[in-house]
């Protein structure tokens, strides 16, 4: 059997801080005895990055042939209100938790770059206001690390 190839995944932006944020409410939870959300929400984003490092682009599913328990990423090409032809936003619905988007760039092949993480609270379209942070901190990393596409 072959081994997957994994794209590296990098940290930028405030997404290891939305991670620490995941970690320390679900860890309240388990704490009370009662987890709920944020744990759903912890186990859901493990599974989610799993698969990203393994094919960051998104993919026609068949909703037919998903077992019940099996939650594919949301994951969408961003090709409205920014330049770049690499960002893409997966999603993450959390309830009360909030409605979160991780903006990411797949990089030279083999890494994801995450790069913003918000809040959406609204629907359509990721407007240009949340997706400047993203291209901020994307630009910044491209410094030491060029983009070859």
């Amino acid at each position: 059997m072959s081994e997957l190839k994994k794209f590296k995944v990098v940290y930028e932006g405030n997404v290891e801080k939305f991670e620490e944020q995941i970690l320390i409410n679900s860890a309240q939870e388990i704490r009370k005895g009662k987890p709920q959300l944020w744990c759903k929400l912890a186990d859901e984003y493990a599974r989610q990055l799993t698969i990203i490092s393994i094919n960051p682009y998104p993919e026609n599913v068949d909703q037919n042939k998903l077992i019940d328990d099996e939650t594919p990423p949301s994951i969408k090409y961003i090709s409205e209100n920014t330049s770049y032809k690499n960002f893409y936003r997966w999603g993450l619905r959390g309830g009360r938790t909030g409605n979160h988007r991780i903006i990411y760039a797949t990089h030279n092949y083999h890494k994801v770059i995450l790069l913003y993480h918000f809040d959406k609270r609204y629907n359509g379209l990721i407007k240009r206001n949340d997706l400047i942070p993203a291209e901020l901190n994307y630009k910044e990393y491209c410094i030491d690390d060029p983009n070859l596409y």
